[in-house]
């Protein structure tokens, strides 16, 4: 899903894992890709309806999404080589 607010398009990316109704949003800036997430570290708890498996499957699609910035919720702002970085050590972390 896609919403245009002034002249930025956001876009809307389910991410479930964490929870199943989990989303990202995107932007594309003049200096690239902005991704705002929340909980992409976890935690995970089976009374949120958690899923790691979905939730792999859910950081593997925000990776090919090439963010050059991460606004993580909870976690701070990520630039650059940062935002894979810090992706793909939570996938490590929670690889079964």
């Amino acid at each position: 899903e896609t919403m245009r607010l002034g002249d930025l398009d956001f876009h809307f990316v389910h991410t479930p894992g964490h929870t199943p109704g989990s989303i990202c949003v995107y932007i594309d800036t003049k200096d690239g890709r902005v991704l705002f997430g929340q909980d992409i570290h976890g935690p995970f708890s089976d009374s949120w309806g958690s899923d790691l498996g979905q939730w792999r499957q859910s950081m593997k699609k925000l990776l090919q999404l090439e963010a050059y910035v991460l606004c993580e919720g909870h976690a701070g702002i990520y630039r650059g080589e940062k935002v894979g970085k810090y992706i793909e050590g939570y996938l490590k972390r929670y690889t079964a």
